[in-house]
């Protein structure tokens, strides 16, 4: 075990003396004159220096400070000996405090390091010196070598970011003058570089005269917490949004602007899809100040081959349009557009690529996983909110189809029951050809409904107003390519069709066991091969003769088809049967009503 570190002091005729390095060392200077009282005090006073200073035990050595008084002068001689071994052992344990103190120094400044998150600092007030870590420094964008020898405060609130930077000078001026604690979060942006979110805590140390003196504190990176914060408030914002619109364009823009403002981006929008041609009608976009719009009409091709994941229904994440292998070779083309990164996310409708949503950076990011799984939650969410879109507006247009449907069909109905009425012979009579004539609309009815678009197949339509007077015997024939045609239209050939069979079956083809009835069409009917044709053919019926008088039924044929422009009807009586022939442009025919 070391020897105990002395110092000697002995009196002689109230003399004093003393060893200076063991003494000055602790910053004591100990007069040559004192009492023994005033000694003992100055011991105690060293002893609790000792303790403050931490050095009564370093590396397992115990320091310790003795005195021995004598009287006269031979003790002097013994004195100098031992006091000078007592400085040496005094400095050797000053030596190993301030080794350690450096090594728990290092020990702390390498965790600081190697957390990559905290930082420190130490700003001498009086001075305006701030020493701090090399960590600090950088996020502070302070040189490292400069920041450990100490630079003016300025120097490291130049690194905070403009927006928060008074409010920080407020909360140091307000702790400078009250001292305490410091705590607060806030940005760091030098230049045009990426925010980072820090938390700071510190306390301020006041002197004697109630002035701060020391400042020191610790940093600590909280942009992960901060950004995951922000998306999560961002995906809340986006549900409040997306539910106050049923508009797809409003949907998609509002999509893409909260991904661009939640992950910094420069510019975000959507855009209109030809998925055969391959381009993209760009809407009006979403940038950050100074970047130029890409409104207007855009081919995927120019830009590299992502199109095809696209297609396939696939985010489209590029990080680096120069090193992709899906862009490099168009590189040039999208850099001179601003785009270094983009994000495309493509939306289908009906299985269909529709359209697109995009971000763009014009600067290098690397996207962390969290912030790709809030670019598939907003994708995943912004289709959610497409489907909705489009159900309400099927929901709606079925709606006004319904509302047109029905008064088409009660007016209809009114017209067939007051004809049947003022042509029937008696109520037995009307009763029946009223019955019948709804039937046939009630058949039209179920075949266009049937169809799912508010089109009717002109097959079904024929085949199911005939099923009532065919015998099975073969005696009718319908025949032609397919053809849809609108509700209103649908209904308008169901009656003309009923009307032609009942009077088939009461005066002409059907009225025999060997008549016949064909009917067939084309599309490609007319002069110019542009008219739908349909034609009714009798045949081996009774000999015909043209009534001298129109019922409801010959005017409701030579009508024609309900809702339709441009059509013609020609009604021929020959002798051998009816021959009723029917054209109308093709183009008008599939209108869905009236």
């Amino acid at each position: 075990m070391a020897q105990p570190a002395a110092a000697f002091v002995g009196l002689r005729s109230g003399q004093t003396t003393s060893t200076d390095g063991a003494m000055t060392a602790f910053g004591f200077q100990i007069p040559s004159t004192m009492s023994r009282d005033a000694l003992e005090a100055e011991v105690m006073r060293l002893r609790s220096r000792l303790s403050d200073s931490g050095r009564g035990s370093i590396a397992g050595t115990q320091a310790s400070v003795d005195f021995a008084v004598g009287e006269g002068d031979d003790t002097r001689a013994g004195a100098d000996g031992s006091a000078r071994a007592a400085d040496s052992d005094l400095q050797s344990a000053l030596a190993a405090s301030q080794e350690a103190l450096r090594v728990s120094e290092e020990r702390l400044a390498f965790a600081f390091e190697a957390s990559r998150l905290l930082g420190w600092w130490d700003w001498d007030v009086v001075n305006d010196r701030l020493y701090a870590g090399s960590h600090f420094a950088l996020m502070f964008g302070v040189e490292p070598e400069r920041a450990a020898k100490g630079a003016p405060i300025a120097e490291f609130l130049a690194g905070i970011h403009p927006d928060d930077r008074d409010r920080i000078r407020e909360a140091f001026g307000a702790v400078l003058r009250d001292g305490g604690e410091f705590s607060a979060e806030y940005r760091l942006q030098r230049d045009d570089g990426p925010v980072t979110w820090v938390y700071s805590l510190g306390r301020c140390f006041l002197s004697d005269e109630g002035q701060c003196s020391r400042f020191p504190g610790v940093v600590m990176d909280i942009t992960a917490r901060k950004a995951s914060e922000l998306r999560q408030a961002a995906l809340l914002d986006l549900g409040e949004r997306l539910r106050e619109t049923s508009d797809v364009g409003a949907i998609a823009f509002t999509a893409a602007e909260v991904m661009a403002e939640t992950l910094g981006a420069t510019r975000a929008g959507f855009g209109i899809v030809d998925d055969v041609a391959e381009t993209v009608e760009m809407q009006p976009d979403w940038r950050r100040p100074g970047t130029a719009t890409l409104e207007g009409l855009h081919r995927f091709r120019d830009y590299g081959s992502f199109i095809d994941d696209l297609k396939r229904g696939e985010i489209v994440i590029i990080e680096d349009v120069t090193s992709d292998p899906r862009t490099a070779e168009s590189a040039e083309a999208l850099l001179s557009i601003g785009i270094r990164v983009l994000v495309n996310v493509p939306i289908f409708e009906q299985g269909r690529f529709v359209s697109v949503v995009f971000i763009h950076y014009d600067g290098p990011h690397a996207f962390s996983s969290a912030e790709l799984d809030f670019v598939r939650t907003v994708a995943d969410r912004a289709q959610v909110a497409f489907g909705r879109a489009r159900a309400e507006e099927r929901q709606s247009l079925l709606m006004r189809e319904l509302s047109h449907r029905l008064k088409n069909n009660l007016t209809m109905v009114q017209a067939v029951v007051h004809q049947s009425l003022r042509n029937a012979p008696d109520l037995d009579a009307a009763r029946h050809t009223v019955n019948a004539r709804l039937l046939a609309l009630a058949k039209a009815h179920d075949v266009v409904i049937k169809g799912g678009s508010g089109c009717g197949s002109v097959f079904e339509i024929v085949s199911e107003t005939l099923q009532a007077h065919d015998d099975g015997a073969g005696r009718i024939t319908v025949s032609g390519p397919p053809v849809a045609i609108g509700s209103a239209t649908s209904l308008s050939l169901a009656l003309m069709i009923h009307e032609l069979a009942t009077n088939a079956v009461k005066y002409g083809a059907l009225s025999v066991p060997e008549g016949r009835v064909e009917v067939r069409w084309r599309k490609d009917g007319g002069p110019d091969g542009q008219h739908f044709e349909l034609i009714w053919e009798e045949s081996g019926g009774p000999r015909v003769h043209e009534p001298e008088e129109s019922g409801f039924g010959t005017r409701l044929i030579r009508g024609g088809l309900s809702g339709v422009a441009g059509d013609q009807v020609a009604l021929d009586f020959a002798p051998d049967g009816i021959v009723c022939r029917y054209q109308v442009p093709f183009s008008g025919l599939a209108e869905t009503g009236v």
